[in-house]
């Protein structure tokens, strides 16, 4: 009984895989693939039935990593794509990962949910080095190479910085930059006012000094000074004459 349904399980898997239609050709066993190069992925019709115009009319692409079991998604590469219109590609740049490492998969999915997969394929860097795969054997005892990868933090460069940054451009100075210019006191539109007016007061309470005091009270002592001389003046001579 046992023996049965394992046999009527691998039925059900290979006849989804036979109705698959659409068989990935590239990448291939063997290929490398270096980050920020773009690369053309192709499929082609399996022969199967229905048709691969027909059977995939609508499906996706995703970069895959993991073992046979148990794959794991790492990003969308495209999607509402279709085998009945346009040609069987699709140039996708390659992504920047860790490690460097014959890896990484596509794994196509339609519609219908029915998949196929590329085989698995190096992505490496400039240098062209790569890490052998971390595991000879699928979990299946196949002797089929795997590991796990991931996508690389995109590195932030100056230029990224500086146009999308909101923060004033002081605040990308280093710490004794930043030390030095907050001891420089603040000079703005109000303060050099400030300065201007003070200057003119100055000027102002010189000049004041300068110029002797009149008020009322001097003028009035002055001009009562004068009739009172005259008065007693005119009292002596009228003394004299009588």
């Amino acid at each position: 009984m046992f023996r049965l349904l394992i046999t009527l399980g691998l039925s059900i898997a290979l006849s989804h895989l036979a109705n698959a239609a659409l068989a990935p050709s590239y990448p291939e066993p063997g290929t490398v693939w270096t980050v920020g190069q773009e690369y053309d992925i192709t499929w082609e019709d399996d022969g199967a039935k229905p048709s691969m115009k027909k059977g995939w009319k609508n499906f996706k692409i995703d970069l895959m990593t993991g073992d046979n079991m148990d794959q794991i998604f790492l990003t969308n590469v495209a999607s509402n794509l279709s085998a009945a219109a346009g040609p069987p590609s699709f140039k996708y740049k390659a992504p920047s990962v860790e490690p460097y490492s014959p890896i990484y998969f596509f794994m196509f999915t339609n519609e219908d949910g029915e998949n196929a997969w590329t085989t698995r394929f190096a992505i490496v860097g400039e240098d062209g080095k790569q890490e052998p795969p971390t595991n000879l054997k699928q979990p299946s005892g196949e002797k089929i190479p795997w590991g796990v990868g991931k996508l690389a933090v995109k590195a932030v460069s100056v230029d990224d910085n500086a146009s999308s940054s909101t923060e004033p451009a002081n605040s990308m100075l280093t710490e004794p930059a930043a030390a030095a210019a907050a001891a420089i006191p603040p000079t703005d539109d109000t303060s050099s006012t400030s300065a201007e007016n003070s200057d003119i007061a100055v000027d102002n309470e010189i000049k004041a000094a300068a110029i002797p005091p009149q008020n009322k009270s001097a003028a009035s002592s002055t001009s009562l000074t004068i009739p009172r001389i005259v008065f007693t003046t005119s009292l002596a001579l009228f003394a004299t004459f009588f």
